[in-house]
């Protein structure tokens, strides 16, 4: 064989073999890693604001979400619709012919604290990490691993995957997963997707007085 054939071939295996630890070493690294004490307290707040649903079983997956459902939105867009959603009843109200002047709404987030969210959630969704245990003294909490979950709705019937979930977890139970929460710079403002049964919300929060608390919601997608 050529040398320089050679050389080249096994240059192209080296980096092969490169390419391939480094995808082990990135997942193994993504897997080894557990939410911080901080996003737990932003997770446990969203839960206590859940308490006066019907839900008393909550079925949490252990890693945090990083699939379409919680990256099919941008807080920028959602903010915006919120903002303007209240015009088609302005614009009805108004006389025929007559100039509506809409004042511009205060902002839910300064600017600056938008973007700094937004920039470590699109960050934080490539490194999902481990939910620890929580505790609810309202309900239930179940934490199931991402390969348990899979099984029970393993196969292409979604609606026979519910089934076993109900059938194992009582008729009441519902599942939810939780993205990796982001925050602002300060950490004066947080944002965290939610997906269940229904549906997806984006919860923006601020911490008022040391506690996280909800400053909207916002719906992201329905079944």
């Amino acid at each position: 064989m050529n040398k320089s054939v050679f050389r080249f071939l096994a240059a192209l295996l080296g980096a092969s073999v490169v390419s391939a630890a480094f995808g082990q070493f990135s997942v193994a690294a993504s897997d080894g890693c557990t939410i911080d004490h901080e996003e737990r307290s932003v997770l446990t707040a969203v839960l206590k604001s859940m308490s006066a649903q019907s839900h008393p079983v909550l079925v949490i997956e252990s890693r945090t979400d990083s699939s379409h459902f919680a990256r099919t939105f941008s807080l920028g867009d959602l903010l915006l619709r919120d903002a303007t959603s209240e015009l088609p009843s302005q614009l009805k109200s108004a006389p025929a012919g007559s100039a509506v002047f809409v004042p511009s709404p205060a902002p839910v987030i300064p600017q600056t604290q938008q973007h700094e969210l937004e920039q470590e959630y699109d960050a934080k969704l490539s490194h999902p990490c481990r939910i620890p245990a929580m505790s609810s003294r309202s309900r239930l909490l179940l934490l199931k691993t991402p390969m348990e979950m899979k099984e029970i709705f393993s196969g292409n019937d979604r609606s026979k995957g519910w089934i076993r979930f109900h059938r194992r977890f009582g008729n009441n139970a519902e599942l939810l997963t939780f993205s990796r929460v982001a925050f602002d710079a300060a950490k004066q403002y947080a944002l965290v997707h939610v997906s269940s049964n229904g549906g997806g919300e984006l919860y923006l929060l601020t911490r008022l007085n040391g506690n996280w608390v909800i400053k909207r919601t916002f719906s992201t997608w329905v079944t």
